[in-house]
């Protein structure tokens, strides 16, 4: 005979599990959907893992110190909910990571944006001024002076 043992905290994910398990120093084996160890079994179902021991076994279990199965498995849990707690911050972090890389390309992308604009108008301006000044009569020559463009203004007068 069998007993299924429910916990408050479901074992969803199956690292945190065994990473508990390791912490506690179980043995254990992993067989397809079943971690296995001496007469008890976490096994998936629906979704999450479950307590499942064999009864009639019981007192040849070695609990490891724990009195009863109950106080087991609130150890397990806690040690879980604490592994899977780092897990839940770590990726958190993660994507706040990848959002603050995403907010950083976009604005990468909007700073050149903006650049191209500047640049644009400001080649612009500079068309707009040599076209009136040889519709004047002036030639012109342009020059860059510091990061900033001259244009210098020549009429001959004969």
């Amino acid at each position: 005979m069998s007993t299924v043992i429910k916990t408050v905290t479901p074992f969803i994910d199956k690292e945190c599990l065994l990473k508990a398990l390791d912490k506690l120093d179980v043995k254990y084996t992993i067989n397809g959907n079943q971690i296995v160890s001496q007469n008890q079994k976490f096994i998936y179902r629906n979704g999450h893992y479950t307590l499942d021991m064999y009864s009639h076994n019981y007192q040849s279990v070695n609990w490891n110190d724990y009195k009863n199965k109950n106080s087991f498995l609130e150890v397990v849990e806690k040690e879980y909910n604490q592994f899977y707690a780092k897990k839940l911050a770590e990726l958190e972090r993660l994507r706040q990571e990848a959002l603050a890389e995403k907010e950083r390309i976009r604005l990468e992308k909007e700073i050149k944006r903006i650049e191209e604009e500047r640049k644009a108008f400001v080649e612009k301006q500079k068309q707009a001024i040599i076209e009136k000044a040889k519709a004047k009569g002036y030639s012109v020559k342009v020059k860059k002076v510091k990061n900033k463009i001259k244009l210098i203004l020549v009429r001959h007068t004969y």
